[in-house]
């Protein structure tokens, strides 16, 4: 099922009036997959693409399929089972119902607005940091871009979350945890067989010393709030230690507080880097935007950064599990079907994003306009519903803080012949984005 075109009906995806089977048979996903589309990320025709997804057995997209997937209450996230394997059965990715609610609250508790503004500062000092040590080098020096904004991202998350800062000891405990942290995400895709020196069993090692490691700054944190040497602002872990509900006990129990911050630790992490790359890739061919980005148009980053994001989504997508037979556009979804949504489809739609190959932050300066914004659930880089990425505000200040440090000090061009990049799952520019760089 793509767009608004449900695919065509053979035996397992039914019309609405017919009997749907409980369960798909190996013939039915057959069939599925054959009408889905003939390979990965393969256009079949202006403004629909068909994604052939392992273990999926229907693909879902456009503004109307969007909305359905993030709104059912029929269809459950289904993470990979190395994900689940990796990150912890209690985290938000695994939670349903109250308890992902309680858990979703409590991390926006961290993330309300006037906790963000406490960060900025925080943030500053890490990207202040980063590029003195990092790109101030030479004139005309060579730079790879993208392990460098993996590490300034996961630098800022490190100390946001955990505390844990460059000085005072802080920059080895912060440096062991990193990586640990890249050998686990090596392995947090891959086929999920615990044999050894296999990356799955490498990977989960990895995530296992990772955990040991937050459980410890758990510890210190909850003894150090005991004290009255923390306070509630002073990291994401002391934060939701210091949660209580109606009754006065603690919201969170120690393993959901850990398994929160690890996905907190993926998420802040991975995206914003791919994000920053990515923006930094396109500024290298298109100076004027450049030129226009400072401190005073701060809205102007921003579209540079959703714009970014719509036509390189760091996310491609993800698995819904239907929980019963469920209905979309005159088509029936059995219970126990995977359901695969994908991002680009809609961010290239040309009826959504008039010219969608072309460059354009404009199309996001009328998104407050009745008239000219495009319809809910049209971009989706952050998901939506009501698991939309909570992190969305911080990801702002993160990027806005970054990019105008860079912009006002730097200019740059491309190293390499091919400007091309491949998706693993989330997209990689070439060579990591090797770009020379000149001081302003």
């Amino acid at each position: 099922m793509v767009g608004s075109a449900p695919m065509r009906h053979e035996r397992g995806m039914q019309p609405a009036g017919d009997r749907a089977e409980s369960q798909p048979s190996p013939r039915d996903a057959q069939q599925l997959r054959r009408a889905v589309g003939p390979g990965p990320d393969r256009q079949v025709r202006p403004g629909v693409e068909a994604v052939a997804v392992r273990q999926a057995d229907g693909l879902l997209a456009g503004a109307a399929a969007n909305k359905f997937v993030f709104f059912s209450g029929a269809l459950a996230l289904q993470q990979p089972r190395s994900v689940q394997r990796i990150l912890g059965e209690r985290s938000i990715l695994e939670l349903v119902g109250a308890d992902h609610r309680r858990v979703r609250g409590a991390l926006s508790e961290f993330l309300r607005p006037e906790m963000l503004r406490s960060y900025v500062g925080k943030i500053d000092g890490e990207v202040r940091r980063h590029v003195e040590e990092n790109w101030a080098g030479g004139r005309d020096a060579v730079v790879t871009v993208l392990p460098l904004m993996k590490r300034l991202t996961f630098d800022v998350i490190a100390s946001l979350l955990f505390g844990l800062d460059g000085g005072c000891g802080g920059g080895a405990r912060r440096d062991a945890l990193a990586g640990e942290f890249e050998r686990m995400m090596e392995g947090m895709l891959a086929v999920p067989v615990d044999l050894p020196f296999t990356a799955f069993r490498r990977s989960v090692a990895a995530g296992d010393r990772a955990r040991r490691m937050v459980a410890e700054i758990l510890r210190e944190r909850a003894a150090a709030l005991a004290r009255g040497e923390a306070t509630r602002g002073s990291d994401l872990i002391a934060c939701l230690l210091s949660l209580r509900d109606d009754r006065g006990e603690r919201l969170l129990s120690d393993e959901e507080i850990v398994d929160t911050a690890m996905v907190a630790l993926v998420a802040g992490h991975d995206t914003s880097s791919i994000l920053m790359t990515f923006m930094i890739r396109h500024l290298a061919t298109d100076q004027t935007t450049l030129a226009s980005m400072d401190l005073t148009k701060m809205k102007l980053t921003w579209r540079v950064a959703q714009e970014t994001l719509r036509t390189v989504p760091p996310i491609l997508g993800n698995f819904r599990k239907a929980l019963e037979d469920v209905e979309f556009d005159g088509y029936v979804i059995p219970k126990g079907w995977q359901v695969f949504w994908v991002a680009s489809v809609t961010h290239m739609d040309g009826s959504i994003f008039p010219d969608p190959s072309r460059f354009d932050p404009s199309r996001f300066e009328s998104q407050s306009s009745s008239a000219s914004a495009a319809p809910p659930c049209s971009f989706v880089a952050f998901g939506g519903g009501p698991r939309i990425c909570p992190g969305i505000e911080f990801a702002r200040i993160e990027t806005l803080v970054t990019m105008h440090h860079l912009v006002r000090r730097f200019r740059w061009k491309l190293c390499g012949k091919e400007d091309t990049f491949a998706r693993d799952p989330m997209p990689t520019p070439r060579d990591g984005l090797p770009i020379q760089i000149e001081h302003i």
